[in-house]
């Protein structure tokens, strides 16, 4: 993973709230992008199975399944027993499910959350805050782009990976026969499968050039 790679670039805040919510104060530049890129790759890792475990089962749409088995086989469950064990005992093992869901709801995660800008300084969560009416606590990112965006979200940031979604557009293309590129595509196509050979006319005029400049 390239640190320059705006993904990346945007993984090192979370790491940085983890590392604050374990305590630590301070940290290395070098240190930062070694942590950032081992939590790259491993969710990365954790994608990859997730697609194959989809592609197995031939479902183009991931279910709750396949991520689950994901997780166990990118051991993000533990302790957790192989599936021989659990069929020789008779019981499914959900000692890592459970150990995983008391970290998610802990007091770890939930300090996570609250540096994080997640939950207010009460420590009420998004969901409670919904439910009440309460305007939404301002997370790092969104205080971040307000800071180096006088105009707002809308205008900067809308269309791209900060933003929201813009509307798809035709884009006109200026000097060419074709005016999108839905047109030049299909002009492209059309002239594959049906290749127009050389008039003719065309050919008789470039050897009568050529004579003309041998009698010269």
């Amino acid at each position: 993973m390239t640190p320059n790679n705006l993904h990346f670039t945007l993984l090192r805040p979370p790491i940085l709230h983890i590392l604050r919510a374990a305590g630590f104060q301070s940290t290395r530049p070098a240190v930062l992008d070694t942590l950032t890129d081992l939590a790259a790759r491993y969710l990365l890792l954790l994608a990859n199975i997730t697609a194959t475990q989809c592609a197995s089962s031939n479902s183009p749409v991931p279910t709750f399944q396949d991520v689950r088995m994901a997780m166990t086989e990118a051991g993000v469950f533990r302790p957790q027993r192989t599936a021989c064990e659990e069929g020789w005992l008779g019981e499914d093992d959900m000692r890592g499910v459970e150990a995983f869901l008391e970290w998610a709801v802990g007091d770890g995660n939930r300090e996570i959350r609250r540096i994080a800008g997640l939950t207010t300084p009460g420590g009420k969560e998004p969901v409670v805050i919904a439910a009440t009416g309460e305007p939404p606590p301002e997370d790092f990112l969104a205080a971040l782009k307000k800071k180096h965006s006088k105009t707002g979200e809308e205008s900067r940031y809308q269309g791209t990976l900060l933003g929201k979604q813009a509307e798809d557009r035709v884009i006109r293309i200026e000097g060419g026969p074709a005016e999108s590129i839905h047109t030049w595509k299909a002009r492209q196509q059309l002239q594959l499968q049906n290749p127009l050979p050389i008039r003719t006319m065309e050919i008789e005029e470039v050897k009568g050039r050529d004579e003309e400049v041998v009698e010269e």
